[in-house]
């Protein structure tokens, strides 16, 4: 009992580091040049390097008359603005973000990015799973839960991957505003779900499993203890019965009541072929028995071989 408190409050402890770590990269967006620097995406290149110096305090001298000093930018800056110099360039940053653009050196086509950005989102994937599995194991007993979580999980990670490949491939507007960003978008979309499936999981209700089958066997073992006294009382009632002459007349006026309701319901056209219908129809001959009697004989029999009593040793 105590192992297991210990085990479900180590369980909380790691849904709450990764929780805090889900909501850290929640809020810290990915690096966007331009959404930080609201211009379109269609700006020049020359534009943006301008506006780089300027936020870094590299334009302030040249505008007030002074010496112009060449700046060198950093190289995967310089990178990064070599290959927007293309609109199918401007297009993959829509798609596959700045970091992939900036620090993919050997990339040069949209599935070396895609192959890029979706094996570092596949990591992130892996440690979820880890932790849904952590959280639904048969120790806290939600492991019934654990295929729809990690279905959920997978499911989500195919349609990133759907989205990634061919739904983020539109061409961008001429005017470069208000285009969508997928990579920055997806990516939120993906912390938001780190965030919640393993808190939703903790909420999942537990599933109580059955023991093994000798837990069974004692209350079996009970009923049967309870059943034999009672057979025996039946037999021995049944015997008073008829030996009492009041009692023997109640039970053949009983007899002969519900002999007479049967005969009433044998005897009736409909409740006949009722019973042929569902197979179960009785013959009106005494010489010829319908399937009803002969089911009725056959259960009979087959009960019989249960009652022959064991020969000792």
């Amino acid at each position: 009992m105590l192992c297991s408190e210990s085990l479900v409050s180590r369980m909380r402890v790691l849904v709450i580091l990764h929780s805090l770590y889900s909501l850290y990269a929640l809020i810290k967006r990915p690096p966007n040049l331009f959404s930080r620097l609201r211009i379109p995406v269609t700006l020049p290149v020359d534009r943006i390097h301008a506006l780089l110096l300027s936020e870094a305090g590299f334009g302030a001298g040249a505008a007030v008359g002074g010496l112009a000093v060449p700046v060198q930018m950093p190289p995967d800056l310089e990178l990064l603005l070599n290959r927007l110099k293309t609109d199918e360039s401007r297009a993959w940053f829509v798609r596959f973000g700045q970091r992939a653009l900036q620090t993919c050196a050997p990339c040069t086509s949209a599935g070396d990015y895609a192959l890029f950005v979706f094996t570092g989102a596949l990591l992130a994937y892996v440690c979820t799973a880890a932790m849904l599995l952590l959280l639904t194991s048969s120790a806290n007993g939600r492991d019934r839960w654990r295929g729809y979580v990690l279905g959920v999980l997978v499911c989500v990670a195919l349609a990133e991957c759907y989205v990634l490949v061919s739904v983020s491939a539109v061409s961008l507007p001429k005017d470069g505003t208000r285009v969508f960003m997928w990579h920055d978008n997806i990516q939120f979309t993906r912390q938001a779900l780190f965030l919640l499936l393993p808190i939703l999981t903790q909420f999942l209700p537990e599933v109580q499993h059955p023991g093994p089958p000798s837990m069974s066997l004692a209350p079996a073992l009970a009923h049967l203890e309870r059943s034999i006294p009672r057979a025996h009382l039946l037999k021995y009632t049944r015997a008073a019965v008829m030996r009492n002459p009041d009692l023997r007349e109640r039970a053949v006026r009983w007899w002969a009541r519900n002999k007479r309701e049967g005969d009433a319901g044998r005897e009736d056209e409909a409740v006949q072929r009722a019973a042929l219908k569902m197979g179960l129809g009785f013959a009106n001959a005494e010489d010829d028995e319908g399937k009803l009697r002969m089911s009725a004989r056959m259960a009979i029999e087959s009960l019989k071989g249960l009652f022959v009593t064991p020969v000792g040793p």
